[in-house]
């Protein structure tokens, strides 16, 4: 997702996609949890998670429906973007 992309707020998703987004979400947080990143620490984490719900959220909105590479493609944005 490029700076500056915005989600654009008109979207909605059936009651499965928004199962399957939420699972690719919380995978990848878990992720990069477990993984040690200090943004994932309380201080940062709020901001984080928004940035990463964003990620999956701009993906689905172009068409993506595979949970496993929603939720890949966002840890590789956040490890990416975001070091610690």
């Amino acid at each position: 997702m490029a700076v500056g992309m915005k989600i654009i707020p008109d979207s909605s998703f059936d009651p499965e996609t928004l199962s399957l987004l939420s699972g690719a979400f919380e995978n990848a947080w878990r992720r990069v949890q477990v993984s040690g990143n200090r943004l994932a620490r309380p201080g940062y984490a709020n901001v984080m998670r928004e940035v990463m719900a964003k990620h999956i959220l701009y993906l689905a909105h172009h068409g993506e429906r595979d949970e496993a590479e929603l939720s890949n493609s966002a840890v590789r944005f956040f490890t990416t973007n975001y070091k610690a």
